[in-house]
């Protein structure tokens, strides 16, 4: 949109919302200019125009445009609403930060936006967020996102910064404890998505929030209630050779989501064998005794410095160590660190001397073969050919080499995007799917997981099960008799 036209939306439509000519100045000027400003006051002027702007767009967040003023118009509604994903502050300097911290690829084309107001992609370019970076997400972005994006029918700029967060947490959990690469079944077990409306209608940006079902054993994870500024950290990707796709993004399309495609899925079945039930007994033996907690999940990827949004070659509980190749930073955290980062972006306040509860898997402990289709992803793990552990020159030039900075500041204080969660008596808010593509079928499970029951866990790392150690290991001997091969890593 040009910038005349979004400015006279504004002079029409949201001069009823202010108290003065001076005000509506205040609210304007900053994103008339903002993209004139050098690049060091350019974030902090994007911060002024939306604590002045926070007045108006509030309620109409809150309760929709037509309770607020009855003359807004549905352009003006949507003006609002981009205004918001506009006026990105994200600079040059940012994204090469993000390229050093190898959570893009060199071979990814980068390019920060101009003076639009809104993303204008190139031909072939995705739009990403850099606060999204700073949560888990990283490129390529990993099958797992990708399918969830598929499944949902989303784009990134649909999932607000948080969900970033939850969704790492959920890989970490199934990739580091129960040794599985993530899938949208056992997913819509633990959380559902909940719709952002402005006005009755899906927002443009941020219009799919994630939350825990009630009754779920997944430790809550402490998000804050709001992300500042999330929308403005937008820029331009794109692969520099089409023939390889180091994105793994669909199309962008600036709309809302289209419908609500399987929103309102849960793989909850009455078979007590099934894949997504067994997890569910496996992550309650777990948290039993406050043995597994949030914070274990936020460190497992943080420690580790790994992204569990981005595409890898073997999972983070098969993970050898410092020189591991999956790792953005061979740069080893001290536990303040670790703490400061996870801090940073959570309400988690870890002291700086933490540990684990229950520590994560890694490849010399790697998790217990508990469920069929560990088999099918990792064959024999003794004779796993695993990528090798390598440390660039980046990495051999001193202690800080490779090492990322946290974000600016923590998320606290004004904010634009709120996403408080849900009292625990708040019933889930499921939607049917309305789009008229139809619902994406579930793909089932290739295999059926072995019998087991486990509604007790025994002191220790192990899970209940009527199936003894042994049992299982005679059961992959067997196995590995039947089929002698070596199978290559298979990145998830």
């Amino acid at each position: 949109m040009p910038r005349g036209g979004i400015e006279a939306i504004f002079f029409s439509f949201l001069a009823p919302s202010l108290r003065s000519t001076s005000s509506l100045v205040l609210f304007i000027a900053p994103a008339v200019n903002l993209h004139q400003l050098p690049g060091e006051h350019r974030r902090a002027a994007a911060s002024t125009l939306l604590r002045r702007s926070a007045a108006v767009a509030s309620p109409i967040r809150r309760h929709g445009a037509a309770r607020v003023h009855g003359t807004l118009s549905a352009a003006a509604v949507a003006a609002v609403s981009w205004i918001f994903f506009a006026l990105s502050p994200f600079l040059e300097d940012d994204i090469e930060r993000l390229v050093r911290l190898r959570r893009i690829p060199a071979e990814v084309i980068t390019r920060a936006p101009g003076d639009e107001l809104e993303p204008v992609p190139n031909p072939g370019e995705r739009v990403v967020f850099g606060a999204h970076f700073d949560r888990g997400f990283g490129l390529p972005a990993s099958n797992f996102f990708r399918q969830f994006l598929n499944y949902f029918g989303l784009q990134p700029h649909h999932l607000p910064a948080n969900a970033c967060i939850l969704l790492s947490c959920y890989v970490a959990f199934m990739e580091g404890y129960a040794g599985l690469w993530p899938d949208v079944d056992f997913w819509s077990r633990l959380f559902f998505i909940k719709a952002q409306t402005t006005d009755g209608q899906l927002r443009a940006c941020g219009a799919a929030s994630i939350y825990s079902r009630p009754g779920t054993p997944f430790p809550k994870i402490p998000t804050v209630d709001l992300v500042k500024n999330w929308q403005m950290s937008f820029f331009y990707v794109r692969n520099e050779n089409p023939l390889f796709d180091r994105l793994n993004l669909p199309e962008y399309n600036p709309a809302p989501p289209v419908g609500r495609i399987n929103w309102g899925y849960n793989a909850k079945t009455a078979d007590r064998d099934a894949e997504v039930n067994l997890l569910w007994d496996f992550l309650g033996a777990c948290v039993i005794g406050g043995r597994l907690s949030a914070e274990d999940l936020l460190c497992t990827y943080t420690e580790r410095r790994v992204l569990p949004l981005q595409l890898r070659t073997h999972k983070i509980g098969h993970m050898s160590g410092r020189l591991d190749p999956t790792r953005t930073s061979k740069v080893e955290l001290t536990k303040a660190q670790v703490a400061r980062r996870v801090n940073n972006v959570t309400k988690a306040n870890m002291p700086e001397a933490w540990d684990y509860g229950l520590p994560p898997y890694d490849r010399a402990n790697p998790p217990e073969m508990l469920f069929d289709r560990q088999g099918l992803e990792d064959g024999d793990l003794e004779h796993r050919i695993w990528t090798p552990d390598h440390a660039g020159p980046a990495d051999q030039a001193g202690d800080q080499a490779g090492d990322d900075d946290l974000p600016e500041e923590p998320d606290q204080g004004c904010q634009v995007e709120h996403n408080p969660p849900p009292s625990p008596e708040q019933p889930e808010e499921e939607e049917p799917a309305t789009s008229t593509m139809g619902p994406i079928p579930a793909v089932p499970l290739r295999v059926r997981p072995p019998t087991a029951s486990a509604t007790s866990s025994p002191q220790g790392r192990k899970r209940a099960s009527d199936r003894s150690t042994a049992a299982l290991e005679a059961k992959a001997k067997k196995q590995r008799r039947q089929a002698p091969k070596q199978v290559p890593e298979r990145a998830g």
